[in-house]
């Protein structure tokens, strides 16, 4: 049994020695690099690490997703040290400020981050700066790390009890958290993710590599079973890079899902819906595994017409993260599939709780919080609405902080609503909130359908749609006032948009 991330590496990099581990672009071409070199890679990293003389051991690493960037994670992570991934697209103070509260010892980061770079030189000194690249530069670089001669990987002990990452949470709806995550937590979710899939199996890697759904499946689960990590450069080249890597599974969140489905209908080519999918996802893609919020289930049965299956799952941060997916296990359209065979989940007043290796030691340095979210028998209280039905199959149905109290006592979950409601073509995005009025819908109309209309019909043909929306609900979920938007929702890197940033009716 696997307990740790460094035994999943070494063992990987041996068994799978000459297989590709990761292929990326350089300059329009692809780099494969395999299995034996990136567990080089990792040895040497870690040495160098270990090298630096950290006191804490608290090793950060922030820009694109790279094989740069996993494998300094890897080398922190397997050298015994804790791997702190920082989101690229915070600003700079914002990155300084987790970098303070992680008290990191060192910053692996992009060049692009030189901003970033300069603010830690001036008010973090203490803080070591490596620039992820190959390429030739001034000062440390990743190529240019090297272990001690008398660096003994071999010899370095790494218990599963070991702290292993603090990934700081996106704090869309508030001050985000440093979630300590132990070497068990983060192999019990790999080795408990159920994924037969023979070595050498390619999967594209669309999302941030800095947030835990990427970073354990995409990288540690893939690493595992010897596939293949394909990174995306960016989403705006995702389609182009399908082609190129031709993936057979593929991570997306329910935002993305929504885009892809809406350009796909507007696609008039005379050809069966099949031949279209295999010409626009690189002709072998088989699924789309979607996290991070709820999806409709009416997408699952719109992607299979395109003969693409969507695997819904769940999971947060604080379970390393997965909980449970739909997969080889099985599948149920509208649930989040069955857990982990190594957790237990109930749920209580509604709310789902977990329990296992799979669970967090809690937030760095915010016991408060940690004592709110973890109660004295272990059970995580996730926030999340659910139920789970006779077959051991989960299914969320909102969250608890979310949810809307009228005030004739009906409680409504926006994300039911949301849902449905994004389903409606002129619709881009919608967040429904509630006020002493009723529910209100904030609606951004789909930019691709509304290009050529002006403001009066917009605001027509959204009415019309949500009036039709209308009738199909009881009356205390029916929309009451509808708020139009000029510009997409702001959004986490994961694409979830940030309620918080939205102002409630008086």
């Amino acid at each position: 049994m696997k307990e740790t991330i460094r035994e999943i590496i070494d063992i990987s990099s041996k068994e799978y020695a000459q297989l590709d581990a990761i292929r990326y672009l350089k300059n329009g071409e692809v780099v494969s690099k395999t299995y034996s070199e990136l567990g080089a890679d990792v040895r040497r990293l870690a040495g160098a690490i270990s090298g630096m003389g950290l006191s804490r051991g608290h090793v950060a690493i922030t820009g694109k997703s790279s094989y740069f960037w996993g494998s300094a994670y890897l080398g922190a992570v397997c050298g015994g040290f804790v791997g702190m991934p920082i989101d690229a697209l915070l600003s700079d103070e914002e990155a300084l400020t987790l970098l303070q509260r992680g008290e990191a010892e060192c910053l692996f980061a992009d060049p692009e981050k030189a901003g970033l770079i300069a603010l830690v030189r001036e008010k973090a000194p203490e803080v070591r700066v490596i620039l992820l690249t190959d390429e030739e530069t001034e000062g440390e670089s990743w190529k240019s790390l090297a272990a001690p001669e008398d660096y003994d990987y071999e010899a370095v002990e790494v218990y599963k009890e070991d702290l292993a990452t603090i990934m700081f949470t996106s704090g869309t709806t508030g001050v985000s958290k440093g979630v300590m995550l132990s070497q068990e937590n983060l192999a019990a979710d790999v080795v408990g993710m159920y994924f037969p899939i023979p070595a050498g199996t390619r999967l594209l890697s669309v999302l941030p590599i800095h947030h835990a759904f990427c970073l354990t499946v995409d990288w540690l689960k893939v690493l595992e079973l010897g596939a293949v990590c394909c990174i995306n450069d960016s989403l705006g080249h995702m389609l182009n890079n399908m082609k190129t890597f031709s993936p057979e599974y593929i991570l997306m969140v329910p935002l993305m899902i929504e885009t892809i489905s809406k350009r796909l209908k507007k696609i008039r080519i005379p050809l069966p819906k099949k031949m279209i999918a295999k010409e626009a996802f690189g002709g072998s893609l088989k699924v789309i595994i979607v996290g991070g919020a709820r999806l409709d289930p009416y997408y699952v049965e719109e992607f299979e017409k395109y003969g693409i299956e969507l695997w819904q799952g769940c999971g947060m941060t604080e379970t390393s993260p997965v909980i449970s997916f739909n997969g080889f296990r099985g599948k149920r359209t509208g649930s989040c599939g069955r857990p982990l065979e190594n957790i237990e989940v109930r749920i209580r007043d509604e709310e789902i709780q977990v329990k296992g290796p799979i669970v967090m030691q809690g937030y760095y340095k915010m016991p408060e919080e940690t004592a709110e979210a973890l109660d004295a028998e272990g059970w995580l209280h996730t926030g999340d609405l659910g139920r789970l039905d006779e077959d051991g199959f989960l299914y969320i149905t909102g969250r608890r902080k979310n949810l809307i109290i009228l005030a004739n006592g009906e409680n409504v979950s926006p994300e039911d609503l949301e849902g449905k409601l994004s389903l409606l073509p002129v619709i881009g995005e919608v967040v429904v909130m509630g006020s002493d009025k009723g529910l209100t819908a904030h609606i951004y109309p789909d930019p691709d359908v509304t290009r050529k209309w002006n403001e009066e019909k917009i605001r027509k043909e959204v009415d019309a749609a949500v009036q039709a929306f209308n009738r199909k609900e009881p009356p205390y979920r029916r929309i009451q006032i509808t708020k139009l938007r000029s510009e997409p929702f702001e959004k986490s890197t994961t694409r979830k948009i940030k309620r918080g940033s939205i102002e409630a009716d008086s």
